[in-house]
């Protein structure tokens, strides 16, 4: 479908299984729109209203959502391969089992209070990003840049980390219990109050010795 809905009042619009690749919805309104199912890829929802959205199990590869609206939306079991979600905010949304990959870009994106159970992120950019008391229990976080993100009291239960860049990133009251990581740079990251109880570590780099001590002790515990 090749249409322009640029800057439309769509609210509570039924689009579920409808094929909207290439469709331009910047700047539209589409707050508590049904998009589940939808297929949207190389769509334009730049600075769109996504607001209670329902984008479940919606293909939006290589789309453009920067700087959209996605609070409370919910994207559960949606895939989002080379989109850019720039300065999106998505607090308090629903992404369980979402999948973000293949050079994503999601700098400066809002997680806050979100649910990302299960989710998985490889090979994105979450630069400056904010997950603070998002919820992350069981994600799968690889090859990703969190540099300077926030995830201060984030719940990173069971979650598996590899590969990652945190320099300078704000984990203060991280749960990470039962979480594996792996090559993991810490470097100027701010890891007070973390949480850890028969967490696993390997190649970690950028902490002190006193944490590197707590951290092998737990790996012991661990094997």
């Amino acid at each position: 479908m090749n249409q322009d809905f640029v800057g439309k009042d769509l609210k509570g619009k039924d689009f579920s299984e409808h094929c909207l690749d290439d469709v331009n919805f910047r700047n539209a309104d589409l707050r508590d729109a049904n998009l589940n199912k939808a297929s949207l890829i190389n769509a334009d929802l730049s600075d769109a209203n996504l607001a209670g959205a329902n984008l479940s199990q919606a293909i939006l590869n290589r789309a453009n959502l920067s700087n959209a609206n996605l609070v409370g939306a919910i994207l559960i079991e949606a895939v989002l391969d080379e989109v850019n979600l720039c300065n999106a905010d998505m607090t308090e949304a629903k992404l369980s089992s979402a999948r973000f990959g293949h050079q994503s870009d999601l700098c400066g994106a809002k997680f806050q209070g979100a649910d990302l159970t299960g989710a998985r992120f490889n090979s994105v950019n979450l630069a400056s990003s904010n997950f603070r008391r998002s919820i992350l229990i069981g994600s799968e976080i690889n090859n990703s840049n969190l540099d300077d993100a926030n995830l201060a009291h984030a719940n990173l239960r069971r979650a598996r980390l590899t590969s990652l860049t945190m320099r300078g990133a704000n984990l203060f009251g991280v749960d990470l219990s039962q979480a594996i990581l792996k090559n993991v740079d810490f470097r100027d990251a701010n890891l007070g109050g973390l949480k850890i109880d028969r967490t696993e570590f390997s190649s970690i780099s950028g902490i002190s010795r006193e944490m590197e001590k707590e951290f092998r002790k737990q790996t012991q515990q661990t094997s």
